[in-house]
């Protein structure tokens, strides 16, 4: 009869060699691989930071068949690079929510090597927060594997005991920290350059800086803030400007939340997203001003 010890390494074994036949090699520049995670027959998600051209991308799979890819679209904030493939793969990953995930928690990150061999690095979850900023880049969950990464194992898959992947593992974020992009930000991002080629940021059309209001300004306004952001420039036709947003003022309100720093206002506009409508509270010309505010998109530059 098997030990436990022996049942343990051959599930393991097993789950890796599953959730192997769907990653795959990454050439995106030249001398150096990373991995991916195919996502859909026809499309493998990979890390942005390790693909340079958006053309000429070779992808290889666990058979060995080398296959021809273009970049669909990249998301260089949160790391993440979808590319389309021209020949379909068989084997997409088994993808799952990371909600129930605790610390402590036994993962694997499975990746494949230049040569296309597959390998993997076991550890457990050292820590797991909630909703956090990559710059202007919403990631859904924190999650912070304690593995080594070997080069090569960005765009890798990290499973859980169920042998399913729950994130795409990264160098890229995190001063090169070991990272995992959750599965419920790769889809909505994956979606996102799927359909549009880019990622869907939330914006108002202004410059902005900080600025204090004085209190003679704070008493004779009715507004208890003691600063606010002055804008510098409005955008034409920008959501701001159609909104009768002027050069001068200053906001201290954005849907009932107080902005001090510009990261307040990205902050209202990640957590609202576009189309929605948000009331904005301005001082001009020392005076209290409200104003609705339709959150549009970036345009692409």
């Amino acid at each position: 009869m098997e030990n436990i010890w022996e049942q343990l390494s051959k599930d393991i074994a097993d789950k890796v060699a599953a959730v192997g036949e769907s990653i795959v090699v990454v050439d995106g520049r030249a001398g150096h691989t990373s991995s991916g995670i195919v996502w859909k027959p026809d499309y493998v998600l990979t890390a942005s930071h390790a693909i340079r051209g958006e053309s000429g991308l070779d992808v290889a799979s666990a058979s060995g068949k080398v296959s021809r890819a273009r970049l669909a679209g990249r998301a260089p904030a949160s790391d993440i690079a979808l590319l389309k493939l021209d020949t379909p793969l068989e084997t997409t990953a088994a993808l799952t929510e990371s909600a129930s995930l605790r610390v402590g928690e036994f993962v694997v990150a499975v990746a494949r090597t230049r040569r296309g061999n597959i390998v993997a690095s076991s550890g457990i979850l050292g820590g797991l927060m909630g909703e956090w900023r990559s710059g202007r880049a919403r990631i859904d969950q924190f999650i912070r594997p304690d593995l080594t990464l070997y080069p090569g194992f960005s765009g890798g898959a990290l499973i859980d005991s169920s042998g399913k992947v729950l994130g795409m593992m990264t160098s890229g974020l995190a001063h090169r920290k070991p990272m995992a992009i959750p599965i419920s930000t790769l889809n909505r991002i994956g979606n996102e350059l799927a359909t549009k080629g880019h990622t869907v940021v939330p914006y108002v059309g202004v410059v902005m800086q900080p600025v204090s209001v004085p209190e003679k300004i704070q008493k004779s306004s009715g507004v208890a803030t003691s600063a606010g952001l002055l804008v510098m420039h409005v955008e034409p036709s920008s959501p701001a400007d159609n909104g009768g947003v002027l050069v001068g003022d200053i906001l201290v309100s954005l849907d009932g939340q107080g902005v001090e720093a510009v990261e307040d206002l990205h902050d209202v506009l990640i957590r609202r997203g576009i189309h929605q409508n948000v009331p904005a509270i301005l001082l001009r010309g020392g005076q209290k001003l409200e104003l609705t505010l339709t959150i549009g998109e970036r345009p692409v530059r």
